[in-house]
């Protein structure tokens, strides 16, 4: 297809009623092409991970309407979430691996149950398909037979992503992916992204509060602050010479980039 995979048009969620309501997300718009990772940066409260609810359909939002395919999925004000017939498209990786996996529910199966509902197979197809796929990315068949709780933090994400993964999705949310698991097992989830991108030319959106990861991981980038996006475009020129003051503080708070911190 010639235009965005996915395109939130002014995005705007309020939480609370009247005089009291908060604009977690103002106006905000976005584009996802196919093949692509694009990142969303800010700081925590910056509106990310509401944006992206909003985007995957687990969110209603007060205005603007998120298109999957050129065609409106989401509109302002309606009770109504993605079809079911398009939700398998668009799959969310969520912060925290450890609260995403049922705790009494091996590997395996977790990723098997998806297959079952999502892509028809009977028990004995989705149990194989599942210790494949999770073999795929780098999942062997021993840790695919223990509990979450047997698993580190960084093998329950790649479980999470298997099940993302399993209804064969065209685009990906990645919220914070990396933030609760260790720096290595960071640097080996950044590659699978990577990876998983080339083989399937899955898009994929990069939620993050780390420049650095973004700088590898993406090739355009928004910049959100208090619900807005205050700057956008290619990553290394937002990076390199940020126009906007918010954008210049949150460079400076990395190492070695200057001793102020990023302020909102």
């Amino acid at each position: 297809m010639n235009g965005p995979l996915l395109e939130g048009r002014n995005i705007t969620v309020r939480f609370g009623r009247g005089t009291d309501a908060l604009e977690a997300v103002r106006g905000a718009s976005l584009t996802l092409h196919p093949g692509e990772i694009v990142g969303v940066v800010g700081e925590s409260g910056s509106g990310k991970t509401t944006l992206a609810r909003v985007l995957v359909g687990l969110q209603p939002a007060a205005a603007g309407t998120v298109q999957l395919e050129g065609r409106p999925v989401v509109e302002a004000h309606s009770k109504e979430r993605i079809p079911k017939n398009e939700r398998w498209k668009i799959q969310m990786v969520f912060q925290d691996p450890y609260s995403s996996l049922n705790p009494r529910m091996r590997a395996w199966a977790a990723v098997a149950e998806v297959l079952q509902v999502w892509r028809g197979m009977t028990r004995k197809q989705a149990r194989a398909e599942a210790f494949s796929l999770l073999e795929s990315i780098g999942i062997g068949e021993s840790q695919a037979r223990r509990l979450p709780k047997a698993l580190s933090g960084g093998q329950r994400q790649r479980v999470s992503i298997a099940r993302a993964l399993a209804p064969e999705p065209k685009i990906l949310i990645a919220d914070e992916p990396t933030s609760a698991i260790d720096q290595s097992a960071q640097a080996r989830l950044a590659n699978l992204l990577r990876r998983l991108r080339a083989e399937r030319n899955l898009a994929i959106l990069f939620i993050s509060h780390d420049l650095a990861l973004v700088r590898y991981m993406t090739s355009r980038v928004y910049v959100m602050r208090r619900g807005r996006i205050v700057e956008s475009g290619p990553t290394e020129t937002v990076l390199r010479t940020p126009r906007h003051t918010y954008t210049q503080l949150l460079m400076e708070s990395l190492p070695g980039q200057g001793s102020r911190e990023a302020r909102s």
